[in-house]
């Protein structure tokens, strides 16, 4: 029996995404308006996941590696800064970016193996299932339909509910990388977006339930909710959750690794899915300076510049990759 080290890493994108959802400072649009364009936003980040994948086999370009490396590098800091200001405005004055830092990325050290990414992807997306249960059953109570907002969907409240849920993650982009891509199909990312999407717009249904108009002004509002749960799960070891986070951020970095391992690496004869140690002090060392030199900015304005640089990457990708396609005969397009 031969062994398949074909990634599958469905579930480490699938928690990466989800992550997304739950760090988030503000939420971004009402239920209304996300459920009316959330069909056509999951469509559309699953559609530009497929021709991204095609566009960068069709044309293996150097400069677009290492641009792509670069974005992953820029991403993986601002997973980390977004986590240690989410612990700092909750533990003022106990928390540090660089105690936050090592905390994230020691597991990565566990989670530099294919495997291991994946088995710790499918136990955290339970545990996250169980946590979103126990979260729900905490709220009940203090959920009301009379919070729903019922707004005119004009243009503007459309496209504030688009913009917020057409944030372009690596995560869409990375399964371009995996080898043997063809077995993925294009149904993966359409199952990836839909379930990202779909749990994007669910969290904003529970928030808007439990805050009503309020909703748009708390700052961090997954664990504000939390906190006011009628279970004493959440107030008394809110460590767990914060645990839960920390591996889900932890797992994220271990797959940008995985995916920075397949863009620096030179083609063999054989496929390596480990990263090895050798890598890690390089690693390590240049997220915690990029860390310190980002960590007086603004976190939103970060993220924004990252969602447009990968939306600009992703542009290039598949307009070069388009135009080899078009000049060749080649049959991986």
């Amino acid at each position: 029996m031969t062994r398949d080290n074909t990634p599958r890493l469905f579930a480490a994108l699938l928690v990466s995404l989800l992550a997304n959802v739950l760090l988030r400072t503000q939420t971004g649009y009402w239920i209304r308006a996300g459920l009316a364009v959330a069909p056509v936003t999951a469509a559309l980040l699953a559609l530009l996941g497929w021709v991204f994948a095609r566009c960068w086999r069709a044309w293996p370009n150097p400069l677009f590696r290492g641009l792509f490396a670069l974005l992953l590098v820029y991403s993986s800091s601002l997973e980390l800064l977004r986590l240690w200001q989410l612990s700092a405005r909750l533990y003022p004055d106990t928390v540090t970016l660089a105690g936050v830092c090592f905390t994230v990325l020691l597991p990565v050290i566990y989670l530099r193996r294919v495997s291991a990414i994946g088995q710790t992807a499918n136990v955290l997306l339970c545990a996250l299932v169980l946590a979103g249960a126990a979260l729900l059953l905490s709220l009940a109570p203090r959920l009301h339909l009379t919070n729903l907002q019922m707004p005119v969907l004009t243009g503007d409240i459309l496209s504030e509910a688009v913009s917020a849920q057409l944030i372009l993650y690596p995560e869409y982009l990375l399964p371009a990388l995996w080898p043997e891509q063809d077995k993925r199909g294009r149904h993966t990312l359409a199952r990836l977006a839909a379930l990202a999407i779909g749990f994007d717009v669910a969290m904003h249904g529970v928030l808007e339930l439990f805050f009503g108009t309020a909703m748009p002004g708390r700052a961090d509002p997954v664990h504000a909710a939390a906190r006011c749960g009628a279970l004493s799960v959440f107030n008394r070891l809110e460590w767990v959750q914060l645990l839960l986070w920390t591996m889900a951020v932890s797992l994220k970095l271990a797959l940008y690794l995985y995916a920075l391992h397949r863009l620096c690496k030179r083609p063999g004869p054989t496929e390596n899915t480990a990263v090895g140690l050798e890598r890690f002090p390089l690693y390590f060392a240049l997220l915690l300076a990029l860390c310190l030199v980002l960590h007086t900015a603004d976190i939103a304005a970060l993220l924004a510049v990252r969602n447009t640089a990968v939306w600009f990457f992703a542009a290039l990708v598949v307009i070069g990759g388009g135009f080899a396609c078009l000049t060749s005969n080649r049959s991986s397009c």
